[in-house]
């Protein structure tokens, strides 16, 4: 098992409404989304050292299909 620790933080109280709505367990709810965006991170990196540094059109399409046309307000969830 890892190794853990014990900490306070301090949240806007929507956020972990949200976050208890998905889960009892908003540690490790926190800690397997950091975990995955690490994993993501290290992906994107290998990527663009394999093919190259992502152009600024696809870095355009990226942010359209995460967060919607720009100016529009709409947000895909994931």
């Amino acid at each position: 098992m890892a190794k853990t620790e014990k900490v306070a933080i301090t949240l806007p109280a929507e956020l972990l409404e949200s976050m208890k709505s998905h889960t009892d367990n908003v540690s490790g709810y926190l800690t397997e989304r950091a975990e995955r965006r690490r994993l993501l991170r290290e992906e994107l990196d290998r990527y663009q050292g394999e093919f190259g540094t992502f152009t600024d059109e696809e870095m355009a399409e990226a942010r359209a299909l995460l967060h919607g046309p720009r100016g529009s307000g709409v947000r895909r969830e994931p």
